[in-house]
């Protein structure tokens, strides 16, 4: 069986890696163009153990050991952290590809043009070269061709809006900072990763408009970091998990189309972080089509994520709407026991599935 995997991001290259350690025929289709992105390049130790990958653990990264909360009232917290490392995605992408040609993938150059789905995938390039494969695992990213072709609406979105940053000497950020600028569903990082930074605000355009998002961004970095402060910035959707994943999945595996990442609508609407779900749904994927049963990879990510990320969707409404995000930082600092069960749920250690039952527990113990 030949299988496409067209995007070489975590969820693509994930998928492609294990794909060719179960001795599958894969070829991943690279895009034109890889940039960095302004978010992401946070993974949790826990994953990165999963991965076990050389090439992965000798790229450049930062161990981000502590966090610091602000709410609106600029009401400070610092949380430690325990396992969490940031990369720049160019090379955190580039050790999972890496990783995948050692076993045994091969790369295609040169950007995908067009995609016919029939009884096969074919895919052609500017040479117009038909290239048939029987399954593709789709991870092209938030403005997906392959759901364009399969007549998809876009995935339900947030809104980045950032940067990635290079400091100049002397300047450095060794906390990973998150503010809470009580605007709407809208939060505010900076993660430092080598030799700079990530900075951005994550939002919803129906409830902040893009004007207030850039000056609320330019006020948190003026405070934390004024070295990253002005510049150019640029705005990209975040796909979010929703209601529309499971039946866009569905309908894409009827094609043999399986999509994967933001191709696919995976993030968390909460922290609006994909990659840990990208990754995740690359191995299911994989595994599906290994298994000789690549329907049932919908049900996967079903059994996998869809609980999860509907208790994200809730806590996310709880969490801006009835402002239990301005006033977890008073609460943290009085209560150590829910500050330790925020610093897992910060290094993904803490699902959403018993989060309240904890929270609770800490808060009684008050220790």
């Amino acid at each position: 069986m030949r299988i496409a995997v067209l995007g070489a991001g975590p969820g693509g290259a994930a998928a492609a890696l294990a794909l060719a350690r179960g001795g599958a025929d894969v070829t991943v289709h690279l895009p034109a163009v890889r940039t960095e992105k302004p978010c992401g390049g946070a993974l949790p130790a826990y994953l990165l153990d999963g991965l076990a990958e050389p090439a992965l653990a000798a790229a450049p990264s930062v161990k981000v050991e502590t966090a610091i909360l602000e709410n609106a009232a600029s009401s400070r917290l610092e949380v430690p952290l325990d396992g969490l490392r940031i990369y720049r995605r160019r090379e955190l992408d580039a050790g999972l590809l890496a990783a995948a040609v050692t076993a045994g993938a091969r790369l295609s150059e040169g950007r995908v043009r067009r995609l016919e789905l029939a009884d096969r995938v074919t895919l052609r390039g500017a040479d117009d070269e038909p290239k048939r494969y029987e399954w593709l695992v789709a991870a092209d990213g938030a403005l997906s061709r392959s759901r364009r072709r399969l007549g998809l609406e876009p995935a339900a979105a947030s809104v980045g809006l950032g940067a990635s940053v290079t400091l100049p000497a002397g300047a450095a950020a060794a906390a990973l900072v998150l503010g809470f600028p009580d605007l709407g569903d809208a939060y505010l990082w900076i993660f430092p990763r080598p030799g700079g930074v990530s900075v951005g605000i994550a939002y919803s355009a129906e409830l902040l408009s893009h004007g207030a998002a850039r000056a609320c961004l330019e006020s948190f970095l003026g405070r934390h970091l004024p070295a990253a402060a002005g510049g150019p910035r640029y705005r990209y959707p975040i796909p979010v998990f929703g209601r529309q994943t499971l039946p866009a999945l569905r309908l894409a595996a009827a094609r043999r189309v399986l999509l994967v990442g933001d191709a696919a609508g995976l993030a968390d609407p909460l922290t609006r972080e994909g990659i840990r779900p990208a990754v995740r749904a690359g191995r299911w994927a994989a595994e599906s089509l290994l298994a000789g049963r690549p329907d049932d990879y919908p049900h996967r990510v079903a059994d996998g994520l869809a609980a999860d990320m509907a208790r994200a969707e809730r806590a996310c409404r709880l969490f801006y709407e009835d402002r239990i995000g301005q006033w977890m930082v008073p609460v943290c600092r009085a209560l150590p026991g829910v500050r330790r069960v925020l610093g897992d749920l910060l290094t993904c250690r803490q699902p959403y599935r018993g989060l309240r039952r904890r929270l609770l527990a800490g808060a009684l113990r008050g220790q």
